[in-house]
């Protein structure tokens, strides 16, 4: 059929990448949508727009390690000839409330806001595409429901990939009866998908390099010492402030673009999502030693550390981490559990791609 099918054939043929049955399903489904969706882009909307089943989203989701990402980066760059747009969805929440703020001070009508972000965004947007879509607040996801909702009037497809059903968004969290309009809309815009796949394929990518260690081994630190000697050469190494929006955040022992945090410098400070995107703007290697078990007495750092690994992985950051325990075994607390399996995989991959130079 599409394009984007002959291209996953192509890495196949080419042993770029493992077969699997239950992502050969999926592309085919998605090529469908983007082939409906990026033939004739507005005469398929404006005829289609005001049908009740129309859909205006894709949305995957998945246990982690399935490939949703690289299911998604294949479609975004499949689509050449559209205005288009991907980005992490911690980025993309930090950029919605900073125009915001900004409309605000520009806007006198307030319950307009929203309505002229989203067109403000549909005029540079066709097709916007969110990795690991997740609600972790109730101000976001009151932002969120109003703002999908001016997306999809205004001709906005998007394309996006969750560990989450919609069901289970925002499960458990405060006020949640709020969020549940929503929910209900992106199911019924959405062309919801399960890729259902029961390996995580980055488990399978682990090889024979170590840059994960037991903070207990008394090697490890001599290990980690040796390895930032290698990676930093003959450059100082200073803690560097940074400074941006009047906050100030302090880039410990960095040189040659290697930084070297505790654990608690990094996750026991009020830091956010953030302070780790403009910290990586500085760095190409992090190294963070000690990082504890979690439980609910430390369930703030915890969800630090989560965004921060996510931040890490987004931009292909390499890390070097000691911690108490394996990755595999390390504690959650138990309302982060979910997402912390994400992280753990995450983590296993983030080890098995780093190249020490």
């Amino acid at each position: 059929m599409s394009g984007l099918h002959s291209i996953y054939q192509e890495l196949l043929v080419n042993n770029q990448i493992e077969y699997n049955q239950n992502q050969e399903r999926t592309i085919t489904f998605l090529s469908e949508f983007l082939d409906k969706s990026s033939k004739g882009f507005l005469n398929f909307l404006e005829k289609y727009i005001r049908k009740k089943s129309n859909k205006c989203c894709f949305y995957l989701h998945g246990k982690v390690g399935t490939g949703k990402t690289f299911i998604l980066n294949l479609a975004f760059n499949f689509i050449t000839n559209q205005q288009k747009k991907k980005i992490h969805f911690h980025d993309f929440m930090i950029d919605v409330h900073d125009k915001l703020h900004q409309l605000r001070k520009e806007e006198a009508d307030k319950d307009k806001l929203i309505s002229k972000l989203a067109k403000d965004i549909s005029n540079k947007t066709h097709f916007l595409f969110f990795d690991e879509f997740q609600i972790t607040n109730i101000a976001d996801a009151m932002i969120l429901g109003h703002l999908f909702e001016q997306l999809f009037a205004n001709n906005v497809l998007i394309i996006l990939t969750s560990n989450s059903h919609p069901d289970e968004l925002y499960k458990d969290g405060l006020q949640r009866e709020l969020f549940l309009p929503f929910i209900k809309m992106i199911k019924s815009k959405s062309r919801v998908f399960d890729i259902d796949i029961d390996d995580d394929f980055r488990k399978k990518n682990i090889n024979n390099s170590k840059f994960f260690f037991l903070s207990n081994n008394p090697v490890t630190k001599l290990r980690i010492n040796d390895i930032h000697n290698h990676l930093k050469g003959h450059e100082k190494v200073c803690d560097k402030i940074i400074e941006f929006k009047k906050r100030a955040f302090i880039i410990k022992q960095l040189a040659n673009r290697v930084a070297r945090f505790s654990f608690s410098e990094l996750c026991g400070i009020d830091a956010s999502s953030e302070d780790f995107i403009n910290l990586v703007n500085h760095i190409d290697t992090i190294i963070i030693e000690d990082v504890p078990d979690f439980s609910n007495d430390n369930i703030n750092e915890q969800e630090r550390f989560i965004n921060l690994i996510d931040v890490l992985y987004d931009r292909q950051i390499n890390l070097v981490m000691s911690s108490v325990s394996p990755i595999i075994t390390i504690k959650s607390s138990n309302r982060l559990n979910e997402k912390f399996i994400r992280t753990k995989s995450r983590l296993i991959e983030m080890e098995s791609k780093f190249k020490l130079l």
